[in-house]
């Protein structure tokens, strides 16, 4: 079940996502259900490749244990290709670092963890400098399946690029039911905010935001991270 669920992440994006010049995410299409609002993503210019790229944790984090400049790392989950002719492949290496850390203490009303990403590296060490955001976590693949749930939505039209028509339609995923399937959400190139994780919501500035202790997030966990390459 978790492996068919990773699939369903990794089948959002590897035959139909590409970094373009003028690439976007397309608002039509139906896209997982929202824990928390989302504000618009960070506005990136035209003349450089960026999209949503899909991304796990590969070490757990905790906003209590976390101070400012630690790092964080990500693991690509499909292959990207950019109008240029590069590709980045699958399992390269994401890297960035904790913008803010804070356990919710006596007189704060939420506790905070920001993170952002400045790097890919590809399995062969080649780096790419880039600016990357969070535009929607979700749960571990890895998590119970018995744990809070929300149904799993395939991908929607992604928007087209310039001579390239007006958009690109993936073909359509079977439908699958909580029971049969899954009962944890899969992101998508649509995805926005927190997607199926309880007293977290992803607030400005790729700050991830809760009325609990500290913020926790599980090695494995989903995300779509808003990139654009520099």
């Amino acid at each position: 079940m978790v492996r068919f669920a990773n699939q369903l992440f990794t089948a959002a994006f590897v035959a139909f996502f590409c970094l373009g010049q003028s690439a976007n995410v397309g608002t039509a299409g139906q896209a997982p259900a929202q824990t928390s609002p989302s504000p618009a993503a960070t506005p990136v210019s035209n003349d450089k490749p960026h999209g949503p790229m899909p991304a796990e944790l590969t070490k757990p984090l905790d906003s209590k244990k976390l101070k400012e400049g630690d790092p964080v790392t990500a693991r690509i989950m499909a292959e990207l290709h950019m109008r240029d002719g590069r590709t980045i492949p699958r399992d390269s290496k994401l890297t960035g670092q904790v913008t803010e850390a804070k356990a919710r203490s006596k007189g704060d009303s939420q506790a905070a963890l920001g993170i952002t990403f400045d790097k890919i590296t590809t399995p062969d060490g080649k780096d790419l400098a880039i600016k990357g955001v969070l535009q929607a976590v979700g749960p571990s693949l890895s998590s119970s399946p018995g744990g809070q749930a929300e149904a799993p939505s395939g991908p929607g039209m992604m928007a087209g690029h310039e001579g390239m028509g007006a958009g690109t339609t993936p073909p359509p995923m079977p439908s699958m039911s909580q029971t049969q399937r899954t009962s944890l959400p899969v992101l998508n190139g649509q995805s926005k905010g927190v997607v199926g994780m309880h007293n977290l919501e992803l607030g400005e500035n790729s700050v991830l935001l809760s009325s609990g202790k500290e913020v926790k997030l599980d090695s494995g966990t989903q995300m779509i991270v808003q990139v654009e390459i520099e």
